[in-house]
């Protein structure tokens, strides 16, 4: 079982993608339609949030990262920067779609938080400073992404801020501190050593339940995906030009800011990714099942995208930064 969530955190790409196309062939024969997935968003946020936020040590962020042109300059971009590129293609790309549209507003209003640190890690890129924006960049999730989301997605549906709020406040508050507690509890218990061996694979356990927003959110639109496959095409367009944007304005961004390799691949990582657990699990709770459905696409594409930045242009972006003298 254990090396099954270690599979499933290495690949979740291959896992989402077989999620996704059961639930187009099931939702042809079971009718998803009227299922109410507020219950199973509601366990399935547990299901991604508690275990990753009790694997993230928050207490290292006193301790980590002394860089604060970085830090400053990744949360503007993945906050303010990323809802501009989102607002500029919900209304020419995806004009006339209100509940695509709503799913990139999401995109650009939810930073990447947990994965920063993994992928920054990946791309031999500054793991400490990382952790810092991740962790920063996650607790101002419940006061920035409320109203940028207004901002954004006001124009296609009616929006209560509070509500939101208090939702991302429930979402996010309540996993860290069950776990914060519990990592200290198990520390405290078995020792550090024993919990740096579990902490391998709570990431797994937290892609289960993206596995399981996935299956009934792509389920409830089947009949609507295959009646309609450019849909596809759309939410393939949106994120892809949204990745594209995102990339190369904080690449120009972190040249200009006179980035090493280390600092600007956390820049740009910071810049581009979004948090696909809350992004998903907030959609699912209270917007549209389209919504859902163009979000439940978006971790593969992003998966692909960011491994095509660290593997494939990687090397150009080390010689185009410049690496630092302490190399990894």
């Amino acid at each position: 079982m254990l090396e099954i969530l270690l599979h499933i955190k290495r690949r979740l790409y291959i896992y989402v993608t077989a999620i996704f196309i059961l639930a187009i062939i099931l939702g042809q024969f079971i009718d998803f339609t009227n299922l109410n997935i507020m219950p199973i968003s509601v366990a399935a946020v547990f299901i991604m949030l508690y275990p990753m936020l009790t694997g993230m040590e928050v207490e290292k962020v006193k301790r980590a990262g002394r860089n604060y042109k970085l830090i400053i300059s990744t949360l503007i971009f993945a906050y303010f920067i990323a809802s501009l590129t989102a607002f500029f293609l919900t209304r020419t790309l995806l004009s006339g779609y209100d509940e695509l549209a709503l799913a990139l507003v999401l995109v650009g209003a939810i930073p990447c938080s947990n994965m920063l640190i993994g992928w920054s890690g990946i791309a031999d890129a500054s793991v400490a400073d990382a952790l810092v924006i991740a962790v920063l960049g996650l607790l101002l999730i419940p006061i920035l992404s409320p109203i940028l989301i207004y901002f954004n997605g006001g124009v296609f549906a009616t929006i209560n801020v509070m509500q939101l709020v208090l939702i991302l406040l429930f979402y996010i508050l309540v996993p860290l501190a069950l776990g914060m507690l519990t990592r200290r509890e198990i520390i405290k218990r078995k020792g550090r050593e024993y919990f740096m061996g579990i902490k391998k694979y709570l990431p797994g356990v937290s892609a289960l339940g993206i596995l399981l927003i996935v299956f009934f959110s792509v389920g409830k639109v089947s009949h609507k995906v295959i009646d309609e496959p450019q849909v596809f095409l759309l939410v393939l367009a949106a994120l892809f030009s949204y990745y594209l944007i995102q990339t190369t304005l904080s690449l120009l961004v972190a040249k200009a800011l006179r980035f090493k390799y280390e600092q600007g691949m956390v820049f740009i990582l910071g810049a581009t990714a979004s948090s696909q657990a809350i992004s998903l699990s907030l959609a699912a709770t209270i917007f549209p099942p389209l919504t859902v459905f163009a979000l439940s696409f978006k971790p593969i594409l992003q998966v692909f995208y960011i491994m095509f930045l660290i593997y494939a242009i990687g090397p150009w972006l080390r010689k185009f930064l410049g690496q630092s003298i302490k190399e990894n």
